[in-house]
């Protein structure tokens, strides 16, 4: 072999070297691009489902919030956490209730929330009881009972009053109270009927025709421990003085919050109060308040005659 060709061999062998490192540098770079764009886009995703689902929960809170403001009397969300996943999650939260200056936990809720179904599972330990010849009682998930109501313009074959049951609970004991009237009344007559009781919140004449009559039906149809307004369909508004929620402010924001909701059962409840003229807070009938206080001050409702019946709620320590 010559040195002519040896030297093309020579050439030819560093060509191929050259072209290789070329290449492995061209993938090298390929893969480090493709790793950046790939970081880029994840980062990306990550953020985006961050936001989407933040969005989706902050909607979820306040669905839950609205919905607890219409249906537990004094009660709010006093504690909610929040799991993220992928375009949604899942809403653990806390119902609580005022009783007076008091705040009880009622029960802990979780709800899933975004725009791919969740796998979810809930279970509760609230529950009811019943004995033969007693009215039922409801509880919620921290053993504290639940309210029942009687509309004034219905007749039931029995109503139910726990006022005089007050002997039965101790003299250190938070006593609530929902009271349910004789008849309708306006906003202006409430504390000449209850003078001296403090009241937390004001059942409203906000149940619509079809219900109401459903409500009829059953009080003439069913047993008379059977058939009564459970404190969840009652609606209402809170009236709290020291905390700054009188009836005609929190009564303008009830109205608002029907007409606004996304549901449409409360919708047609807020057209039928424009309808009756009841959208003006002094012509809004008032079927019943919640009351509370200590033994020795509920025991002033007794024998009042503007009282129908009488339902015991959460009854707890004072301190």
């Amino acid at each position: 072999m010559g040195d002519r060709e040896f030297d093309e061999i020579f050439e030819n062998d560093e060509s191929d070297m050259v072209i290789k490192k070329v290449r492995k540098k061209s993938t090298r770079k390929t893969i480090l691009m493709s790793l950046v764009m790939g970081v880029v886009v994840l980062i990306g995703i990550l953020v985006t489902n961050a936001a989407i689902t933040i969005k989706l929960s902050n909607e979820m809170f306040y669905v839950n919030e609205a919905n607890i403001k219409l249906h537990v009397p004094n009660g709010y969300i006093s504690k909610s956490d929040d799991s993220m996943g992928f375009l949604g999650g899942r809403s653990d939260f806390t119902v609580s209730r005022l009783v007076g200056e008091k705040p009880v936990v009622l029960e802990n809720k979780a709800a899933p929330f975004g725009l791919i179904p969740q796998l979810f599972m809930s279970r509760s330990q609230g529950g009811s009881s019943q004995s033969a010849g007693e009215w039922p009682r409801n509880y919620w998930e921290n053993s504290y009972s639940k309210m029942i109501f009687f509309h004034p313009e219905i007749s039931y074959k029995e109503y139910k009053n726990d006022l005089h049951e007050l002997n039965r609970i101790s003299d250190d004991k938070l006593i609530e109270v929902g009271i349910s009237f004789d008849k309708p009344y306006k906003v202006a007559e409430i504390q000449t009927i209850l003078p001296i009781v403090n009241k937390s919140w004001y059942w409203v004449d906000a149940c619509s025709k079809d219900v109401f009559e459903r409500y009829k039906k059953e009080a003439s149809e069913y047993d008379g421990k059977a058939t009564f307004i459970s404190e969840y369909e009652a609606l209402g508004v809170n009236v709290r003085a020291y905390g700054g929620e009188d009836f005609y402010g929190s009564y303008y924001n009830f109205v608002e919050a029907l007409k606004s909701s996304k549901d449409k059962k409360y919708n047609e409840i807020y057209n039928e109060l424009v309808t009756k003229g009841y959208t003006d807070p002094n012509n809004a009938p008032i079927l019943g308040v919640i009351v509370y206080g200590m033994k020795d001050e509920l025991k002033t409702l007794i024998g009042n005659p503007h009282i129908k019946a009488s339902s015991f709620g959460v009854v707890v320590d004072k301190y």
